[in-house]
């Protein structure tokens, strides 16, 4: 009697150790396994994605997330918005390298660890149109890496553009410049970004009002409509053409009208493709020093120009010079009792003078 006792004490003893046992084995083998693929890649722009995972024999804990140490691109993760959901927030990726972290998540003593790769955005793509370049104008072509990317593409003076230690002082120039642009026509930063900036997808931009025989710096950036830059700064060098003289000589002749105190100048070159200016100088000099003088006046009426919104220096000489055989305005006769009526040649990307004055001494008629 006392062995069946023992008997049984001894196996309630093992069949009590053997559910203890199982239930330990339970909390450890919940089940616990992913969904996505444990090797994620995800795109260069700053988002939100999901590691999706499953719990075989839920127990009503929490699962916990840990990001790999000094990570500071992947600047969110969210454990306990969805069950079987963790939601993690990625920065822009505005490098030229892709870089990696892991995300380890724990249930009950498992775990499971995603390897995330974020992409950079692809280079992008800048060719100077060499061919449509002038004098005052440079012309190159943009080729996005993503046809989705909103972007600043512009041109700089290299002179400007050596002068800063590293891209992101440069960036920071344009923003300041955007910035006081902004306020100056009482818009909001992104406003004025959306309106006058950014631009999207493939095209051809240009930058006028330039120096001759200059070299320039062409360059494009990503950006988006909330001042975040997205992207590396890509760039090429463009050089302006030089101006080039043009020898050509006008007959002139000059009608008078007294009575309205006017005159106007007719012009015959002998090469119709020039584009030229006819004007009068009070009293008499030589060639040089009437160039000189009215080359002065020109550069005065381009710095102004932005200033009174008067369109760009190519505008403003298109508008003003003639071509071929020609006769002027009326322009006021001049108080001296002798003046000089000249025509020059000029380079209309900016209103440089390209030729020896013509001219014709004549008495006044007043």
């Amino acid at each position: 009697m006392k062995k069946q006792i023992v008997f049984i004490l001894i196996s309630a003893f093992a069949a009590a150790f053997t559910s203890c046992n199982n239930d330990d084995n339970g909390r450890d083998n919940v089940g616990f396994s992913p969904k996505s693929d444990q090797q994620m890649t995800v795109g260069p722009e700053a988002g939100i994605h999901t590691i999706y995972y499953d719990i075989a024999s839920p127990t009503g804990a929490s699962v916990a997330a840990e990001v790999s140490p000094n990570v500071d691109w992947i600047e969110e993760v969210n454990t306990t918005s969805a069950y079987g959901e963790v939601y993690f927030t990625v920065s822009v990726n505005s490098g030229n390298e892709s870089r990696t972290a892991d995300i380890v998540l724990t249930y009950e003593g498992q775990a499971l660890e995603f390897t995330v790769t974020q992409e950079p955005y692809a280079s992008f793509t800048i060719s100077v149109q060499e061919s449509e370049c002038t004098t005052g104008m440079v012309v190159w072509k943009v080729v996005p890496p993503d046809p989705e990317l909103t972007y600043v593409s512009m041109a700089v003076d290299k002179a400007t553009w050596d002068s800063f230690d590293s891209y992101e002082e440069y960036i920071a120039y344009d923003i300041e410049y955007f910035q006081e642009q902004a306020a100056k026509r009482n818009l909001s930063y992104e406003e004025f970004l959306e309106k006058y900036v950014l631009k999207q997808g493939e095209g051809t931009y240009s930058a006028e009002d330039l120096s001759a025989d200059s070299d320039y710096i062409v360059y494009a950036y990503g950006m988006d409509a909330a001042g975040n830059i997205l992207t590396d700064i890509y760039y090429a060098q463009a050089r302006t053409l030089p101006v080039t003289p043009e020898d050509v000589v006008f007959k002139l002749s000059v009608e008078q009208n007294a009575e309205e105190w006017t005159l106007t100048i007719s012009a015959v070159p002998n090469n119709d493709e020039v584009r030229y200016l006819m004007d009068v100088y009070n009293g008499t000099n030589t060639p040089e020093a009437i160039a000189e003088s009215y080359q002065k006046m020109l550069d005065e009426i381009i710095y102004l120009l932005p200033i009174l919104g008067g369109g760009t220096v190519y505008d403003y000489f298109m508008e003003m010079s003639y071509q071929g055989e020609a006769t002027s305005t009326p322009i006021d006769i001049p108080m001296a009792s002798e003046f000089t009526a000249f025509a020059v040649a000029i380079d209309v990307y900016t209103g440089q003078i390209i030729s020896n004055v013509s001219m014709l001494v004549c008495e006044s008629e007043i």
